[in-house]
C-alpha cells in the first residue's frame, strides 16, 4: 500500500488530475452535483484520471489483479463530506442523482434504506461490459459519493478499492 501512495505522490507531481471535462463525456461518469454550500469542502476528494491510473497500475506489479484493473479504468472520483448528523441535503442529492441513472438506464445493484443510513450502488453496462459503477452512501458521520469509470471487472474491484484505501462505509476508515 505504501509503495502505491509513494507512486501516486511521484505521479501527481508529473501529471495533471483528471479536469471534470475530461471525464464529462465518458459512459459511466455521474455528476453527483454539489454539496460544499451544505457541508463546505469534501473531507476527503479523488479525482484521477486514465494516464495516472496507468501510471499506478504499471507500478502495482506486487498486485497483478490491481494492476490489471487499473490499466483499464478511464477514472476514478470521490468525494466524502461530513455530515455532522445532518443528513437530508446529502439524501436529496442522492434522491436526485438516483432519478437521473435510473433514466440514464444505470441499473441499481445495492439499494439499503435505513433511519440512519442509505446505500445506493449503480452500474453502467452494455454487451461489451461494465463501463462504471457509482456509489452513493449516506450516514450521520459522512457522506461518500463514488464514481469509477471505464472497463470494470467487478471480481477485480475489491482490489482496486483496497489500493486506493477507498471504504464504502465510515467505521472501515482509520
Amino acid at each position: 500500500m505504501k509503495r502505491i501512495l509513494i507512486v501516486l505522490l511521484l505521479a501527481l507531481a508529473v501529471a495533471p488530475l483528471a479536469t471534470a471535462d475530461e471525464l464529462e463525456s465518458m459512459p459511466g461518469y455521474v455528476d453527483f452535483g454539489q454539496l460544499e454550500d451544505v457541508y463546505g469542502e469534501p473531507r476527503v476528494m479523488i479525482n484521477i484520471n486514465g494516464f495516472l491510473l496507468k501510471f499506478m497500475a504499471a507500478a502495482a506489479k506486487d498486485d497483478p489483479e490491481a494492476a490489471a484493473l487499473m490499466s483499464n479504468l478511464d477514472g476514478v472520483r470521490v468525494n466524502v463530506y461530513d455530515t455532522a448528523g445532518t443528513m437530508t441535503p446529502a439524501l436529496e442529492q442522492i434522491a436526485s442523482v438516483r432519478k437521473v441513472l435510473q433514466k440514464d438506464n444505470w441499473q441499481p445493484v445495492v439499494q439499503v434504506k435505513e433511519a440512519d443510513e442509505e446505500v445506493q450502488i449503480f452500474m453502467k453496462a452494455d454487451a461489451a461490459g461494465m463501463q462504471g459503477l457509482t456509489v452513493m452512501t449516506v450516514n450521520e458521520e459522512e457522506a461518500v459519493f463514488i464514481n469509477i469509470l471505464g472497463e470494470i471487472d467487478p471480481e477485480q474491484l475489491d482490489a482496486v478499492m483496497d489500493n486506493l484505501n477507498i471504504n464504502v462505509g465510515s467505521h472501515d476508515q482509520e
